[in-house]
């Protein structure tokens, strides 16, 4: 997005990795350490972008994750649960309320949620959590764009495919995280493993001007797995 001209606001709960990827930006960034689960703390983050640029464009939900290790429904505990779908699905609520009144006041804005193809295939097993909860933002996503659009406000939804990155909570162990990238890679259109860079276009064109007649729709950026 900054490549594209964007000003733009790294919204993290790690303080340092916010700072950090702000840094490697410039002028064109803005560091606000943010609790997406937290009303006072998304109210924060848009408050320290309007303090810094007055306006608000565009709000790209990526905050999420699996979070904990895989395991069955019947022993996942209520905290766990609970954790899950605040940070995957109660945080994009909350981002979106807390940007709203100067989307509003602009007359236009861009909302895009990042949800997961793991919804579409109900898979892998032992991550119901994240799944309801990914299931919920796509829902969220198609009712925000029905209800904004008199705003002039386009919402939309990504849904990778599985994308290994760095977590601070393992979710699979090394042998089940390398099955399931060789599993995922067979099954795909496109036979190699996702990146978080392959998610950068689609998003850029959801938050720029050539979308402002899209909304309501998910886009499955996962090489093809949901294509069967």
């Amino acid at each position: 997005m900054a490549g594209a001209g964007a000003r733009v606001a790294i919204a993290d709960l790690d303080a340092d990795r916010a700072a950090a990827t702000a840094a490697e930006l410039g002028d064109a960034a803005l560091a606000a350490v943010t609790d997406v689960t937290d009303e006072d703390s998304t109210a924060a983050m848009s408050a320290a972008v309007l303090d810094r640029w007055g306006r608000i464009d565009g709000l790209v939900n990526n905050a999420g994750g699996a979070m904990y290790p895989t395991a069955p429904i019947d022993t996942v505990p209520r905290t766990q649960w609970d954790h899950v779908l605040a940070v995957n699905l109660t945080g994009q609520w909350l981002c979106t309320v807390a940007v709203l009144p100067a989307m509003r006041a602009a007359g236009s804005g861009k909302i895009v949620n990042i949800c997961s193809s793991s919804y579409f295939t109900g898979g892998p097993i032992g991550l119901a959590p994240y799944i309801a909860a990914k299931g919920g933002a796509l829902g969220l996503t198609r009712a925000l764009a029905r209800e904004l659009g008199g705003d002039n406000i386009c919402v939309n939804a990504v849904s990778p495919g599985y994308v290994p990155v760095d977590t601070p909570k393992a979710v699979h162990d090394p042998a089940a995280a390398q099955a399931l990238i060789e599993r995922t890679r067979a099954e795909q259109c496109l036979h190699r493993t996702e990146t978080p860079e392959d998610l950068a276009g689609t998003i850029e064109f959801l938050c720029s001007g050539d979308s402002d007649f899209v909304t309501g729709q998910v886009f499955n950026v996962d090489g093809g797995w949901t294509h069967n």
